[in-house]
């Protein structure tokens, strides 16, 4: 018989409320490598579109940023709407949205706000 903590009992519940799925490779882990897994997914992401060179208005160009944009969209909403459940994955969590400008700098950036989730 597995014996569920309660660690991992409220990690299960915090993937269960994210408007995502969590990669399959999250499972087993613990509170602050969910966290962190997500933040290597959002910085691939986005490091795919920011690599993009997009020679406009070819058709092709166009079809790949709109895809790669929706990945980095969702990467970030992972991040945003993971609710880690210990003080360690919240620090880890809030050091990076303070540091990204995905979730910062950005006038007028009604993407990732509390409203929305």
């Amino acid at each position: 018989m597995t014996r569920i903590t309660r660690r991992r009992l409220l990690a299960g519940v915090a993937a269960a409320s994210l408007p995502v799925a969590l990669p399959a490779a999250s499972a087993g882990l613990d509170d602050v490598s969910i966290v962190r897994l997500l933040i290597d997914a959002h910085k691939a992401a986005t490091a795919r579109w920011d690599g993009l060179a997009v020679v406009w208005p070819d058709e092709e160009s166009v079809a790949l940023w709109e895809k790669l944009s929706a990945e980095k969209d969702a990467a970030a909403a992972a991040v945003c709407f993971y609710r880690p459940t210990t003080i360690e994955g919240v620090h880890v969590k809030a050091e990076y949205i303070f540091g990204c400008e995905d979730f910062v700098d950005q006038e007028a950036n009604d993407d990732w706000t509390p409203g929305r989730s």
